[in-house]
């Protein structure tokens, strides 16, 4: 697994890229063969080899080859972005379920602190009703109509 840095470019990804589309480019030169440069070490003993193939050929079977190479490269780290991904998608649900839950707890301690303002409500209102009722039963006790007594001066 490649470590994580802050370049903007794998080095890797990058060499691979290059020498992957670089080289059939080189099959553009005429009279240049990959094989001059690379030192040539000769087999004799291995009669497949000795058979009759162009230089041409062989660097197209190595260009195919990088290609496939590099294609198995790009496979392998779409493979290590698909696993973040899911590791990410899996972080993200986890998270929506626990907000689910915590706006569900939420919910019902909103519908507990309604249901206790209704019921504070009716207690209040209970309340101002018990009052006004004792004052209506406390006034004819304490407010006696005026008395009419008779005047000596009639007498």
């Amino acid at each position: 697994m490649a470590s994580i840095n802050n370049k903007e470019y794998d080095t890797v990804s990058m060499a691979l890229g290059l020498a992957v589309f670089a080289l059939p480019l080189t099959m553009l030169i005429p009279g240049f063969s990959i094989w001059d440069v690379i030192p040539k070490v000769r087999i004799s003993r291995c009669h497949i080899v000795d058979q009759c193939i162009s230089w041409s050929q062989l660097n197209t079977s190595l260009v195919t080859m990088l290609v496939l190479l590099f294609c198995l490269y790009l496979e392998l780290r779409k493979r290590e972005v698909d696993e973040m991904l899911e590791s990410v998608l899996t972080v993200s649900k986890a998270t929506d379920a626990a907000l689910d839950v915590e706006r569900e707890r939420q919910d019902a301690e909103i519908r507990a602190c309604v249901q206790l303002l209704d019921a504070s409500a009716e207690h209040y209102e209970t309340l101002i009703l018990l009052k006004d009722d004792l004052r209506q039963r406390e006034k004819p006790n304490i407010q006696h109509p005026p008395v009419i007594e008779p005047s000596t001066s009639e007498m």
